[in-house]
């Protein structure tokens, strides 16, 4: 009797884990047996990759699965401004998921395996809960095999400028040799300097051309300081200064003395002049007059001369 008791003990037991064990499964794979489900659909330009039964997450936590993908969709059913997304995926999620009218739906991958997902992010409280049925356009985060291109399209800038930096600093490179060449114009300039240089230190040193200048400089300084001293001392810049003073004074006065005998000489020399001047036109008019000075005869006043009788002009031609 113990037997049989222990029996229906084991076969409950082993019914009731089954019995909990299915219910687990249905409720992973079959959650609508459970609880309320909310059907939505999102389109896509491209839905490779993504299969029945994938997860949908809402900001990385699940809360459905894929129920069906369709592919292609009618032009006529496509989102308005997205003419090129041609696949529609269904999906399943628990009635009490918070997904709101405006929201990023993105479709990535997810885990080590890199399984396809699709994440419901980014909601607007404002915009309200989405209804049943609504419909959402999905974008798809790039994946490694189409990362590649696009970042070899973004590099290709950059490798371009980077070939022609080359290039400029392989120039830049080819011109610094050269410069630096033995026969170059820097080189020579730089040996030109150095002879500069040479010269230079040459002519400052100890016997060159400058320490020359500057020792009789310093001697000839020495010689003016010496006068300037014998001059102080014995007193000879005072006598010689009261002497240039003695010096003007006479001076001023023989310049006066012979200012006073020009201002007496001058008419009288005048006088002379003009006698001179009426002397030689005389002899100019009359040359005779050096012979016969009887002959000479002077011009009368017309006022002075009067009428000769004429008795006496008959006695003179007598």
């Amino acid at each position: 009797m113990q037997i049989i008791r222990n029996e229906v003990r084991t076969g409950l037991l082993v019914l009731l884990t089954l019995g909990l064990a299915v219910g687990v499964v249905l409720y992973l794979s079959a959650p609508g047996l459970f609880r309320p489900l909310h059907f939505y659909r999102v389109y896509f330009d491209n839905a490779a990759g993504i299969k029945p039964g994938a997860t949908v997450m809402l900001a990385g936590r699940k809360i459905g699965t894929v129920r069906s993908i369709q592919s292609p969709v009618p032009l006529n059913e496509r989102p308005p401004g997205h003419p090129t997304y041609e696949a529609v995926v269904t999906v399943e999620v628990a009635s009490d998921s918070q997904i709101y009218k405006e929201t990023n739906v993105t479709m990535r991958t997810f885990g080590l395996l890199a399984d396809l997902v699709i994440d419901f992010t980014n909601g607007d409280p404002l915009s309200g809960l989405a209804q049943p049925n609504d419909s959402f356009v999905g974008g798809r985060a790039p994946d490694l095999g189409e990362l590649g291109p696009q970042i070899i399209q973004r590099l290709n800038p950059a490798l371009t400028q980077a070939e022609s930096t080359l290039a400029e600093l392989q120039r830049a490179a080819s011109n610094l040799t050269n410069l630096m060449a033995d026969d170059s114009p820097l080189v020579g300039t730089i040996k030109n300097f150095d002879a500069i240089g040479n010269n230079l230190k040459g002519m400052t040193g100890a016997g060159g051309a400058i320490d020359t200048s500057l020792s009789k400089l310093q001697d000839t300084l020495t010689n003016v300081q010496n006068a300037t001293a014998q001059l102080d001392k014995d007193n000879n810049l005072e006598k010689t200064l009261a002497n240039f003073n003695a010096s003007s004074e006479r001076l001023r006065s023989v310049l006066g003395e012979l200012h006073g005998t020009l201002g007496t000489a001058l008419p009288r020399l005048n006088t002379i002049v003009t006698d001179f001047s009426e002397l030689s036109g005389r002899l100019k008019t009359q040359p005779w007059r050096l012979v016969w000075p009887s002959t000479i005869k002077y011009d009368q006043p017309a006022e002075q001369t009067a009428p000769v009788p004429p008795r006496r002009r008959a006695r003179e031609r007598e």
